[in-house]
């Protein structure tokens, strides 16, 4: 009978019974991560996208009048113009989960050129669950140049 109990206490036959639980919790804390990293890299991608967006859509705020003037012709931006354009694109955003908070600062204008610069809140899936952060703000600036050919 010895023999019999010996085998009980150092066999194993039951080392995937007790690991099963924590291989899942570990598998499923993983895919928690990767999830949420993609919400992060989704929000800072839309956001990247309407800033450039706006910025390449405001170089078309062109002051027409300097424009055309023959003597002129240079490439001045109509401020007025250019946050009407920027104000109907941000209108235009439908935002959800990965994408909230949307706000662009006042373009900073350089004769040809138009800074942007938005920021946006992100707020990942399971991160408050476990009691790291409910939120992350993003900010991208993008600039666009208004050439005359």
């Amino acid at each position: 009978m010895a023999v019999a109990s010996e085998h009980r206490w150092f066999s194993e036959d039951g080392n995937t019974l007790v690991l099963m639980p924590a291989a899942v919790l570990i598998l499923l804390g993983l895919a928690a991560m990767a999830l949420d990293a993609a919400t992060m890299f989704l929000g800072e991608r839309r956001l990247v996208d309407v800033t450039s967006s706006i910025a390449h859509d405001a170089v078309a705020g062109v002051d027409e009048a300097r424009f055309y003037d023959p003597d002129d012709g240079t490439v001045e931006l109509d401020a007025a113009q250019v946050g009407a354009r920027a104000q109907q694109l941000l209108a235009a955003q439908r935002e959800d989960r990965t994408f909230e908070d949307v706000a662009c600062d006042a373009p900073d204008l350089d004769g040809p050129r138009v800074t942007i610069t938005c920021h946006a809140t992100v707020r990942p899936l399971f991160a408050p669950i476990w009691g790291l952060a409910d939120s992350h703000r993003l900010s991208v600036s993008e600039t666009a140049v208004g050439v005359r050919n």
